[in-house]
């Protein structure tokens, strides 16, 4: 059986140590950390523990010990998700999802151009634990830096004479449900990068009809920690990006600090009305609830809430949460994938509605049509991107109440200054 050893400091539960910076139009990261070569990676984290199908119980029960939840947005328990992968058969197919597919956020191509070989380790030793033979690697088709980090990764590895499979690349369209589980699943079977209208869970009908397991590329780094003996909860560690109109930053947070402290150690103290977390399909939430919420997705799905994708857009006091709003839902709706009702039209009149409230076109009439709209979208859709999209919309209506009854009351905008927070890009 494979011992699972103690992981010593200073890297121990840490995958990245200090903030990288993303300044808006940069590709490259600008930070004081260096990149890791495959000597450099053994030296700080030593070899990866190997396991077999059957040893590896105990790195899934060393998960589950570890409480290790998904890090792109679902938060579903990695363990729970594994013993269904091996209660479907086993082997299969296993992807290292790193198609980050929410505009704002920067964390999974900071850990593949820094920490290539935790995220190999942590993909190579989830394969071994479920007798999967496929190993891919998912990223956007211009995701070219990530990318290469990758292949030059691989290579050591093989020059190093690792015992380990092959490890594929793929990519996909820059679309925003491009990493989708089941967009993955449909275009590594030979379909379009779009989500697949049938609610079957990958481990039982995957790639090609094989069980196929998808994890988030920090949640595979983090898996490489847990096979070294890493920690785990309490308090648990998970990256976020905090995305401003210049940069976006990645920083590392356990859950003893606030979502404002996160927030602030990265531009500092000064006033905020709000922040819209978890991504563009997230929840506006007040500053105010910020300064008490713990960045732990525990304690905030006890308040209601989720942390998401890892992304935090905090709103300045200058700024007009309804057009942040409003941008972000005209480019979800062009980034649906067409495929159904509630995508197709719901998202655009909900969207259209909202921008007739920025333009002060809106009357208390539109504004509960756009209500009633957003009841006839929710839950309806042939994926969970329309669901994404009402929330974000109904949140905003809600944390900035009195921003929307002036908008239609006609007495203009209360906060007239540009203090946009993250631009919104064109959906590719």
């Amino acid at each position: 059986m494979t011992a699972l050893r103690t992981l010593a400091p200073p890297t121990e539960g840490c995958l990245l140590a200090a903030p990288v910076r993303y300044p808006a139009g940069w590709t490259h990261p600008v930070t004081s950390l260096i990149p890791d070569d495959l000597d450099a990676h053994l030296a700080a984290y030593g070899a990866r523990p190997r396991f077999t199908y059957r040893s590896g119980a105990q790195l899934i029960s060393a998960l589950a010990a570890a409480g290790l939840e998904g890090c792109g947005g679902g938060h579903f328990p990695v363990a729970a998700k594994w013993r269904a992968h091996r209660e479907a058969a086993g082997g299969g197919v296993v992807v290292a999802n790193g198609a980050e597919s929410e505009p704002a956020s920067a964390k999974d191509v900071a850990l593949l151009q820094l920490r290539p070989h935790l995220v190999l380790d942590g993909l190579v030793s989830a394969a071994e634990a479920l007798g999967a033979r496929t190993l891919i690697v998912w990223l956007h088709e211009d995701a070219s830096s990530p990318y290469a980090s990758v292949v030059r990764a691989l290579a050591e590895r093989r020059a190093a004479g690792l015992a380990e499979p092959i490890v594929y690349l793929a990519t996909a369209p820059r679309r925003y449900v491009a990493g989708e589980s089941s967009a993955i699943v449909r275009a590594l079977s030979g379909g379009p990068a779009r989500p697949d209208f049938r609610r079957v869970p990958a481990a039982v009908h995957g790639v090609h009809g094989r069980p196929t397991l998808i994890q988030n590329v920090e949640t595979l780094a983090r898996t490489a920690l847990i096979a070294r003996g890493g920690p785990g909860r309490p308090e648990a560690a998970r990256l976020f990006t905090v995305a401003t109109a210049s940069e976006r930053t990645v920083i590392e947070v356990t859950g003893t600090r606030t979502l404002a402290q996160a927030i602030d150690g990265v531009v500092g103290p000064r006033a905020h009305q709000a922040a819209l977390i978890g991504g563009y399909g997230g929840t506006w939430v007040g500053w105010e609830v910020l300064s008490s919420l713990p960045a732990d997705e525990r304690a905030t799905r006890r308040r209601g809430l989720s942390l998401g994708a890892g992304v935090l857009l905090p709103l300045g006091e200058h700024g007009c949460g309804l057009v942040e709003a409003a941008a972000i839902a005209e480019y979800l709706s062009a980034a649906s994938a067409r495929q159904c009702g509630p995508c197709l039209f719901g998202l655009r009149a909900s969207s259209d509605a909202l921008a007739s409230m920025v333009v002060l076109r809106g009357r208390p009439a539109d504004v509960r049509r756009l209500v009633s709209m957003l009841d006839q979208v929710t839950g309806r859709g042939a994926c969970h991107h329309p669901d994404g999209a009402v929330r974000m919309i109904r949140s905003a209506m809600a944390t900035f109440a009195a921003d929307a009854h002036s908008h239609v009351a006609g007495s203009g905008c209360r906060h007239p200054g540009d203090d946009r927070f993250f631009p919104t890009p064109a959906e590719g």
